[in-house]
């Protein structure tokens, strides 16, 4: 058992010590034949881990220590902060008392307490960067720290720490560390059914549940209470398609949802324009096998579910009685919307949600109209060594440029789907404009240095077009939308009147 005792030595008087944390309350002392540290005299307010040595009480005074034996501690060196005695003395003499308690509870809240204080006692080693400072505050979303402490640990001043800091991350440290806050905040919420605010409150490091549940509402928009509505449902979704983006569009935040890191790996595996409506959401790994242990970790009360791309090796049994919506392929991003919808009965909402869209898609078709009738488009992927030519119909995105917003497709792309071509077979085609999606610069500047790729008319009359559209993605609304927005931009038309 972890134990704590203290001792008071007299002048002169010598105290060998087994394997424990020595923290010295009043005073300072010598030590000799500790193997672990090279430290010659343990200074008042200070604490230090020793192995079998012995300490001496200084001449003309006493020494006032505690030793922390902690059971099966492995033999290292351990660094600490220099910490107050008027500040510790008091809560080791309580955890003296509750480890001599009888009660049981006592004696857990012995254990808990010990480990607590050790925790804060431990010296967090020198931040030497301000990515190193960005990686604790990150780890260290249950501490309280000022921005002060955080200048101190990087060795510089607050004014200066503050100025490198914003200059990195574009935000002041204090509204980082904030945020930081609140994405454990929702993370908590979403992740453990039945969690109070008081709690969620108290693992970040705000002791005020009123306080946070203020400054919650304050950055956030809705108050923590309005929040957990949102996972009401508990909805995990267990699928390669973003069908959290039909859930989000519907109210509902999923308590899981599949994510692809090496596609999106500055914005947590997600498109930008999903990442800060998932966050606390937990996150699965849709480019490795789906683990049902994993999932279940966040206790859902329902699942949404497609065919996995890799078959029976994905087949999921699950470990509670829940229910297991299964959906089928759809052709359209509304059909998805509409089936989920119609499991949590929301179906009034999906009115709404095409009536706005078919608004939004009007619009932008009126605005594109000069663009997309000026002559006879292509769309290309370039996929690694692969040169793919869509059709204009079968496939999402190319519903959505050429039967909504009405570009011009050329007569002779496939009747659907896509092909694989040469740059002779496109030359054999000759578009009038050609539309790169999905593709690098670096491909596309690779495909360019064909000999016959300048005989191309697209290239004579500067007509091709390569938009940065890794996240287009229409196949639900808020990624509709985002493509949608995307395209206006990139044709420098006025996106504000897509909202008049």
């Amino acid at each position: 058992m972890n134990r704590i005792t203290h001792h008071l030595l007299e002048e002169g008087e010598e105290l060998c010590t087994p394997p424990s944390i020595i923290y010295v309350a009043a005073n300072s002392a010598a030590i000799k034949n500790n193997e672990l540290s090279n430290v010659e005299t343990l200074s008042e307010g200070k604490a230090y881990w020793m192995k079998n040595g012995s300490i001496l009480s200084p001449a003309n005074q006493y020494l006032k220590i505690y030793m922390i034996e902690i059971a099966d501690m492995k033999p290292e060196e351990i660094r600490f902060t220099a910490t107050e005695p008027c500040k510790i003395n008091p809560i080791l003499d309580e955890l003296i008392v509750l480890q001599n308690s009888k009660s049981f509870l006592d004696r857990c809240n012995f254990q808990a307490k010990l480990w607590k204080l050790i925790g804060s006692m431990t010296e967090v080693q020198p931040l030497d960067d301000i990515d190193q400072t960005i990686n604790y505050i990150n780890n260290n979303s249950h501490k309280h720290f000022t921005v002060q402490d955080l200048a101190a640990k990087a060795r510089m001043t607050p004014v200066s720490f503050a100025r490198a800091f914003k200059k990195n991350t574009g935000i002041p440290p204090k509204e980082y560390v904030l945020d930081t806050k609140l994405k454990k905040a929702k993370e908590l919420i979403v992740q453990n059914k039945g969690i109070n605010i008081k709690d969620v409150a108290l693992q970040i490091g705000i002791q005020d549940e009123f306080y946070f549940s203020r400054l919650f509402k304050k950055r956030e928009g809705l108050s923590p209470t309005v929040y957990i509505k949102k996972i009401q449902n508990r909805v995990a979704v267990v699928s390669q398609l973003f069908l959290q983006d039909h859930l989000l569009s519907l109210g509902i935040q999923p308590v899981a949802a599949p994510v692809y890191p090496s596609i999106f790996p500055k914005t947590n595996g997600v498109p930008s324009y999903l990442e800060k409506p998932l966050e606390g959401t937990y996150l699965l790994n849709a480019e490795k096998t789906f683990n049902s242990k994993d999932i279940m970790t966040v206790d859902p009360d329902c699942i949404i579910k497609t065919s996995l791309h890799h078959g029976e090796q994905q087949t999921l049994t699950w470990m509670k009685n829940n229910q297991v919506y299964s959906i089928d392929f759809q052709s359209t991003w509304d059909d998805y919307l509409e089936q989920i919808a119609h499991f949590f009965g929301r179906e009034d909402a999906v009115a709404t949600i095409k009536k706005d869209m078919g608004q939004l898609e009007k619009r932008a078709k009126e605005m594109l109209r000069g663009v997309a009738r000026s002559g006879k488009w292509a769309v290309i992927w370039v996929r690694n060594e692969e040169i793919r030519l869509y059709g204009s119909s079968n496939h999402a995105c190319m519903e959505l440029l050429f039967q909504t917003l009405g570009f011009k497709p050329h007569q002779d792309l496939p009747n659907s789907g896509y092909i694989s071509i040469t740059v002779k077979e496109l030359l054999d085609l000759n578009p009038d404009k050609i539309l790169f999606l999905w593709s690098t610069k670096a491909a596309v500047d690779k495909v360019a240095r064909h000999p016959e790729w300048n005989q191309l008319k697209a290239v004579e009359n500067k007509d091709i077009y390569v938009p940065s559209s890794q996240e287009w993605d229409p196949w639900g609304p808020l990624g509709r939308k985002h493509m949608i927005e995307g395209i206006i931009s990139y044709f420098n038309l006025d996106k504000t009147l897509l909202y008049d």
